[in-house]
């Protein structure tokens, strides 16, 4: 079952007719950073001059790319980034140039590049990637240039003339909570489910939104368990009493061995992307095959791209050899944002992309893009993907 992120309503005829030039429902365009003329001296003295960007590509539709700054602590998340979005475009993007731009949290600087963007041409935007970028832009209103953001604000709505693709670790979560109820609730009339997180924001905020989704089925979900202690015994004293019908964890591999040990093999365990540890089927060609016997039996949420190597999506772009499981990742997002960008510019009347990062659908009404990932299974000490039952 996808993750959904609700959008305000805009139909898809306005979505395109943002790409053409005007703002969906006739809101302002960037109403908050449209206040006031900004000088070419402006845009300029703020951050790289247009002249010095990274480009790539070559064709009469612009697409510009927003990523933090270079000297900062993004950099090898922004690298991947544009690696990606580069080898998409140099497949799929014909026609197509794409102009890196590194923005920080300004608004001013924000309203400067937009406004130059706008006169030289550009069909929209993809991104920012961080999270208080989103917001920033999301809170000032519709922005005039339609844009993709790549990450998800909680607790921001986004305006009109923007949509989001991310992979947060929240969505997986969800994902993780509709397919172990289903599987659940075939012998269970309200199947419980037990959590265990570590003590990081990503374990909370994966743990809140399994538990969300899960209660929302009409499950019970007893209160997550925070754990920095990875003893069985320890282990099995807290979730053995409990005759949980599905254990969810929140947390690295460890914990899940740990929680495995504890249960014995038959528990069924679920999990995000957090517990790969690339061990996985069908690893490329002469790389070391990795082993995870320990974690047999444990499900997880995750993208294609990194549990899926032999598959035809995932096969057609290039996979850098020396890139860890994070970071490919962002590479994977990159592939999938200039996929989306290049339908969305191409006035597509229908997206439904197989995508590296799973599959990508935009609603009927253009209020909605979602993502669905595949579930995987480690057997014999490999994730192999799986359908739900």
């Amino acid at each position: 079952m996808s993750d959904t992120s609700t959008f305000p309503r805009f139909s898809r005829r306005s979505v395109l007719r943002a790409l053409l030039g005007g703002a969906a429902l006739g809101a302002p365009a960037f109403s908050a950073l449209a206040q006031g003329e900004t000088s070419t001296e402006e845009v300029e003295g703020r951050g790289v001059a247009s002249s010095e960007r990274l480009r790539f590509g070559g064709g009469p539709l612009g697409i510009a790319m927003f990523v933090p700054p270079a000297e900062g602590m993004y950099r090898r998340a922004t690298n991947a980034l544009v690696d990606g979005a580069r080898a998409a475009q140099a497949r799929d993007g014909s026609g197509i140039t794409v102009e890196v731009v590194e923005v920080d949290l300004d608004l001013v600087a924000l309203r400067g590049v937009y406004d130059e963007l706008q006169q030289r041409g550009f069909s929209m935007v993809i991104g920012p990637l961080t999270r208080d970028a989103v917001a920033l832009i999301a809170d000032a209103g519709a922005p005039p240039l339609f844009t993709l953001a790549l990450n998800q604000s909680e607790g921001h709505s986004l305006p009109p003339n923007m949509l989001s693709l991310g992979l947060s670790i929240e969505s997986e979560a969800r994902q993780a909570a509709s397919i172990a109820y289903d599987e659940a609730a075939l012998v269970a009339p309200r199947p419980r489910a037990a959590l265990v997180q570590d003590d990081t924001p990503l374990g909370a905020r994966s743990a809140a939104a399994f538990a969300e989704r899960w209660r929302s089925r009409g499950g019970e979900a007893y209160e997550s368990m925070t754990v920095s202690n990875t003893s069985s015994s320890r282990m099995r004293s807290k979730l053995a009493p409990l005759r949980a019908d599905v254990h969810f964890v929140a947390g690295q591999p460890v914990l899940a061995q740990a929680v495995r040990v504890a249960l014995g093999p038959r528990a069924a365990i679920y999990g995000t992307s957090r517990l790969n540890t690339g061990a996985v089927l069908g690893q490329p060609a002469g790389a070391f095959p990795l082993r995870s016997p320990e974690l047999d039996g444990v499900r997880l949420v995750d993208l294609p791209w990194r549990v899926q190597p032999d598959a035809p999506a995932v096969m057609a772009y290039p996979r850098p050899a020396d890139m860890n499981l994070e970071l490919q990742k962002l590479y994977a997002l990159g592939i999938d944002a200039f996929r989306v960008a290049r339908l969305l510019v191409d006035r597509a009347p229908v997206i439904d992309l197989d995508g590296v990062t799973g599959r990508l659908r935009l609603s009927a009404d253009g209020t909605m893009l979602t993502r669905e990932g595949v579930l995987a299974e480690y057997r014999d000490g490999v994730l192999v993907p799986i359908a739900p039952s």
